[in-house]
C-alpha cells in the first residue's frame, strides 16, 4: 500500500502538459462503488494534471456505503448516482450526463482504485484534440508494475485481445483497458448494450465498425487499492459471449462462414467414412455440405444488407 501511495503521489509533482485546445470541454468519467481509500487521490491527481484544461471530473457512484461520494465531492468532483447496476451501466450513465449536461467534447474513462495514472490523460486526449484519432486506448502492458495484474488476469486479457483480433478485426493490444479517451460524437455511431465489463470490448468493436480512428498509447498500471470487483472467470465468459454477439452483428460472413466451414468439413469426413447404412452414407454428408453452403450464402446476404445500410 505504501509503495503505491508514494509512487502515485509523485504524479502530483509533475508539471501538467500545456494544452493546445484549452477551451475544449473534457470530462473524466469515473465509476465508483466503495472506493473511499483511493477516490480522493484519484480525483486530486486528475484535477492537478488537467489544471490547464477545461476539464470536469465526473463520478458515477453506485450508492457507496463508505463515504466515497462525499470524499469525491470534497475534492471538487461532480457526483451523480447510478440507477442501474454494473460497470458498463455506470459508464454509459456518465457518458450521457457528460454529453448532455456538461457539453463534453472529449470523454475520458478512468478507474477509482489507483491502478491508472492520471498523468497519462494528456497523452490520451492529445491525438483527439489534434484530430488525429477518434478513440485512444491506454496499453497497460507497456508499463505493467509487478503485482498489478495476476497471471490468470494477464493471460485472460491477452487471449481476449487475440480473439477480438481474429473475430472482430480489432488491432488493439489491450482491448480490456479501462483507461481510454474518445470524441463524444462517437457515441452517435456506437450501439452500446453491455451493462458490465464487456462494455470495453463492445466500445472498441462498435467504434471499429463505424470506421473510427483508434490508436493506442503506453500507460502505467499499478496494483489496485481496495477490494477488487472483477471476477475473472465469470466476467471473462461474459466478454467472450459479447464477442460472439458482436461477431454476429458486425462480421456476419465470418460468423456464419465459420459455422458453415465446420459443417462442410464434417460432411466431407462423413462422406469418406463407411457408415452402417448406405442411406446414411448418401444423405448425411450432403445435408452437412448443403447446410454449410446455405450458411455461407446467408452470411453474404447479411454483409450486402449491412453495406447498403451504411451507404444510406
Amino acid at each position: 500500500m505504501l509503495s503505491v501511495t508514494i509512487e502515485f503521489n509523485s504524479i502530483l509533482e509533475e508539471e501538467a502538459i500545456d494544452p493546445q485546445h484549452a477551451t475544449t470541454k473534457i470530462v473524466v468519467v469515473i465509476p465508483t462503488l466503495n472506493e473511499c481509500k483511493a477516490v480522493g487521490k484519484v480525483v486530486g491527481g486528475v484535477k492537478h494534471v488537467m489544471a490547464d484544461y477545461n476539464c470536469t471530473v465526473l463520478i458515477i457512484d453506485g450508492h457507496s456505503t463508505d463515504g466515497t461520494d462525499q470524499i469525491a465531492k470534497e475534492k471538487g468532483a461532480t457526483v451523480i448516482y447510478q440507477r442501474g447496476k454494473g460497470y458498463g451501466d455506470a459508464l454509459k450513465t456518465g457518458f450521457l450526463y457528460a454529453r448532455k449536461q456538461l457539453k463534453a467534447k472529449v470523454l475520458v474513462m478512468l478507474d477509482a482504485d489507483l491502478t491508472y495514472h492520471p498523468k497519462h490523460i494528456p497523452a490520451l486526449v492529445a491525438p483527439i484534440l489534434k484530430d488525429e484519432a477518434d478513440m485512444v486506448v491506454g496499453d497497460r502492458f507497456a508499463g505493467m508494475q509487478k503485482g498489478a495484474m495476476p497471471f490468470v488476469n494477464r493471460f485472460g486479457n491477452k487471449m481476449l485481445s487475440l480473439v477480438a483480433k481474429l473475430a472482430l478485426g480489432l488491432n488493439v493490444y489491450d482491448t480490456q483497458s479501462g483507461m481510454r479517451a474518445f470524441k463524444s460524437t462517437l457515441l452517435d455511431r456506437m450501439k452500446l448494450e453491455a451493462v458490465g465489463m464487456p462494455l470495453a470490448m463492445e466500445m472498441l468493436a462498435e467504434a471499429h465498425d463505424a470506421d473510427a480512428r483508434i490508436r493506442e498509447v503506453p500507460i502505467s498500471y499499478l496494483p489496485r487499492v481496495g477490494e477488487t470487483k472483477l471476477h475473472p472467470i465469470k466476467d471473462g465468459g461474459r466478454i467472450l459471449g459479447t464477442t460472439v454477439r458482436l461477431m454476429f452483428d458486425i462480421r456476419p460472413l465470418l460468423f456464419f462462414g465459420s459455422i458453415g466451414a465446420v459443417l462442410g468439413i464434417m460432411g466431407l469426413l462423413l462422406h469418406s467414412l463407411t457408415l452402417p447404412t448406405e442411406l446414411a452414407h448418401l444423405v448425411f454428408p450432403y445435408l452437412f455440405i448443403s447446410g454449410a453452403t446455405l450458411l455461407f450464402g446467408f452470411g453474404f446476404i447479411l454483409v450486402v444488407i449491412k453495406s447498403l445500410r451504411k451507404r444510406k
